[in-house]
């Protein structure tokens, strides 16, 4: 995939708009597998998946379409990233609203779909890490948290040291790995629960 090359991919629109395009075009798309358009058009943010059109009071400079993932439009739908009013713009092959990113591209072509996670793969690693986890008193809803946090933050690489983790961390990171979770935020995770069983 080759990452999106032109210059000022940047739009601004409210929240409540954002948001009311973003539920309609998942109603409409259901489990749609393929990919979205994101196009700017007299004034507003164009979403497009199927042949269908959600849209949205946007201001700035959006020069072609940038397509990403159906699954982006319902993870976005069900949970924003924070901020009024979200800020969308492409830097280097990934589509940001406000912090949070994916990978984008400039054709429907070029975006591999086949490399995101479907919806029930993501929360059958998710489960699966918080069963191996049970014994130290992580939840689902903890790594659900930690994953988002992850994607707003970006991945960072292992270092040596973290790759010295207990054998059950070691489980969990390896199925929460493709979300971009981070041993050390992990291991934070693991500690703080411990020290909160003890109180």
């Amino acid at each position: 995939m080759s990452p999106p090359s032109e210059p000022g991919h940047e739009l601004q629109l409210s929240r409540a708009d954002f948001d009311q395009a973003l539920k309609t075009a998942a109603r409409v798309i259901g489990k749609f597998p393929g990919h979205v358009g994101l196009g700017f058009d007299s004034g507003g943010l164009t979403i497009e998946a199927g042949g269908t059109v959600a849209t949205a009071p946007a201001r700035g400079f959006w020069p072609a379409p940038i397509f990403v993932g159906a699954s982006w439009v319902r993870r976005m739908g069900r949970r924003l990233p924070p901020g009024d009013p979200i800020h969308l713009r492409v830097e280097a092959g990934r589509l940001f609203v406000n912090r949070y990113s994916e990978a984008c591209s400039l054709t429907a072509a070029e975006h591999v779909v086949s490399n995101e996670l479907s919806e029930a793969d993501e929360a059958r690693l998710i489960l699966e890490a918080a069963r191996i986890l049970r014994p130290l008193r992580v939840g689902t809803e903890d790594l659900e948290k930690l994953v988002v946090e992850t994607r707003v933050t970006g991945p960072v690489s292992p270092s040596a040291e973290e790759r010295k983790l207990l054998s059950l961390v070691a489980k969990a990171w390896v199925l929460l790995a493709p979300f971009g979770v981070d041993t050390a935020d992990l291991r934070k995770l693991v500690d703080t629960a411990v020290r909160n069983a003890w109180k």
